[in-house]
């Protein structure tokens, strides 16, 4: 009798602990509510962004060159260019892929598109393809993408959980998803109440299903977070 009721005893003990507690619902559903709205803002001035994105003193801080080089992009990969913008990185990407690889350069601002395209052509950047996409669309073809990167762009998303799990749907097999967002205290960005913090941001990776794949320390305004893909 007395082993029966030990059992019983440790089946219901388990069985509790199986449940979250109320402090991790109440952490889960304050990621989720924040989740579902982004900042927006107009770029259509594509003419006044360019002079701040494509300039010397961003690439001080930004380190173009050594966020490709750890990115470990190797030629023929397909790489999708998330919020392009101006082409920033797009045209690293370009390079880095080669001939054999391809870039895909979304952005649903119209404006930001058109200037892109410009550039690609008159770049020669052959291995580019532009597309205008829904805010709430990527539109990528199914296991299909090598890297995702989403650079100072997470924080204009809606429903990001159920954003980045559609994305995950477009990684190949051994894809991953770089991120880059700024720190709350960073001179530049988005206004302090649409920053999304590294922790927020690695909470609402692994709610839509990824896991940390690696951290980069060496942006001084920015966490660079690389994600996969939970198996």
């Amino acid at each position: 009798m007395m082993i029966q009721q030990i059992f019983l005893i440790i089946c219901l003990f388990l069985w509790f602990c199986s449940f979250p507690t109320y402090g991790q619902q109440s952490d889960q559903t304050t990621i989720e509510q924040k989740a579902k709205h982004g900042y927006h803002h107009s770029f259509h001035d594509v003419h006044h962004y360019a002079q701040l994105f494509e300039s010397k003193e961003r690439d001080k801080w930004q380190k173009p060159d050594r966020i490709i080089e750890s990115l470990h992009i190797k030629p023929g990969y397909t790489v999708a260019d998330l919020g392009a913008g101006t082409g920033y990185f797009t045209r690293r990407f370009s390079k880095a892929v080669g001939n054999e690889g391809k870039v895909y350069a979304l952005d649903s601002e119209p404006a930001m598109v058109d200037y892109l395209q410009k550039e690609v052509k008159n770049k020669n950047l052959t291995n580019v393809i532009v597309k205008l996409v829904k805010p709430n669309n990527p539109d990528l073809g199914k296991a299909s993408i090598d890297i995702i990167f989403i650079c100072e762009v997470l924080h204009h998303i809606d429903n990001r959980i159920e954003y980045l799990k559609k994305l995950s749907l477009s990684l190949k097999n051994g894809g991953k998803i770089a991120l880059i967002d700024f720190y709350p205290n960073a001179p530049y960005g988005p206004p302090q109440s649409h920053r999304i913090s590294e922790k927020e941001a690695i909470a609402e990776f692994q709610l839509a299903g990824y896991k940390l794949l690696k951290k980069h320390n060496f942006l001084p305004y920015q966490y660079f977070l690389e994600f996969i893909p939970k198996t």
